[in-house]
């Protein structure tokens, strides 16, 4: 290895000195430190020779710097595409030089990229072409994609940080939406993971955290106890609910019987809460069918208490008109104000 310390020659004769051969980002050669000439036609191919000196040894190692690492890849028939190694070239280099790494562009083909691992310059005049290259440590790693941006509508795109193996997104919640986290490169921040963030493993080809499928907004009302009143008031704001494609639409409100601590939803949208459901609560299918409906008087003699409008968007009562002398009309008397 060239480690020893220069000795004499056992051939007396012997007037040169010969040593492997040093290639930058591949290393030395396997030929050995020796007295004498290269051996058959390694000469400056993986063998060099130096003039003898009687004093000390001209065949000493050259000065090497730290080895380094870089990717490989090679051209898979199969996908017709480049695909990354799963072990990484261990790259060589002379004291002093730069750590280069190369990788294959989007446009090279199986010919045009002719580098046979990822350690150095890119061949020729391939660079920003068919072959790009890097100057840190691992840095040819082909990087994930994932889709990035506050709304998820952006393709997935390389990650800047190669070293990342995830991706993550907001969490959707049924009838409530998407939280406020945004599409990024990574894992979930803190500890918002399966709360407000997912996460997927990353893939090269593209994103894992593309946003999920979702239908049709609808609208519910919601309710709020007012403890002047002592009963649940219709808010005159409507809730936007927010639902995945395919989610069927439900609205939900509090029942006659319930109670400020028994009806637990905190809005319109979606089932009731628990096992509240034809209790405390109750659910509709329709946008906008919990609210809460108008009481008319409803029959032909208007002898019946007023009850709920079967048509929640009814807004008007009516009932038949009372001409002196003559009395009732024969209309219906179907719907007559509550007052």
């Amino acid at each position: 290895d060239g480690s020893a310390a220069a000795t004499n020659c056992a051939d007396v004769t012997a007037t040169m000195c010969s040593k492997p051969k040093f290639t930058e980002y591949t290393g030395f050669s396997d030929v050995t430190y020796t007295c004498g000439t290269c051996a058959g036609g390694t000469k400056d191919s993986t063998c060099e020779e130096c003039a003898g000196e009687t004093d000390d040894g001209c065949n000493k190692p050259v000065s090497v710097g730290v080895d380094f690492k870089c990717y490989s890849n090679e051209f898979s028939d199969t996908d017709s595409k480049f695909v990354e190694k799963s072990d990484q070239a261990t790259c060589k280099r002379l004291s002093g030089t730069d750590i280069v790494c190369n990788k294959p562009s989007s446009t090279a083909t199986k010919t045009s990229y002719t580098n046979t691992n990822g350690c150095g310059p890119c061949k020729g005049d391939t660079k920003d072409k068919d072959c790009t290259e890097c100057s840190t440590d691992s840095c040819n790693k082909t990087p994930i994609k994932c889709v990035q941006g506050d709304d998820g509508s952006a393709a997935a795109t390389d990650c800047a940080d190669n070293t990342a193996t995830m991706c993550s997104k907001p969490k959707f919640t049924e009838y409530t939406g998407f939280s406020d986290v945004t599409y990024t490169c990574g894992t979930c921040a803190g500890g918002t993971k399966d709360s407000t963030c997912e996460e997927c493993a990353g893939e090269t080809d593209d994103g894992c955290n593309k946003p999920v499928s979702v239908g049709v907004d609808f609208k519910c009302y919601s309710n709020e106890f007012s403890d002047t009143d002592s009963k649940f008031v219709e808010k005159s704001d409507q809730a936007t609910c927010k639902r995945l494609s395919g989610t069927d639409i439900v609205c939900n409100k509090p029942s006659s019987t319930a109670t400020k601590t028994s009806y637990t939803n905190t809005n319109g949208c979606g089932p009731c809460k628990g096992d509240t459901k034809d209790k405390d609560c109750t659910e509709c299918s329709t946008d906008s069918c919990n609210k809460t409906p108008i009481k008319c008087v409803q029959g032909d003699d208007g002898s019946a208490a007023a009850t709920n409008c079967a048509d929640v968007t009814a807004t008007m009562c009516s009932k038949p008109k009372f001409t002196e002398f003559s009395g009732f009309s024969d209309c219906d008397s179907a719907l007559i104000p509550l007052l």
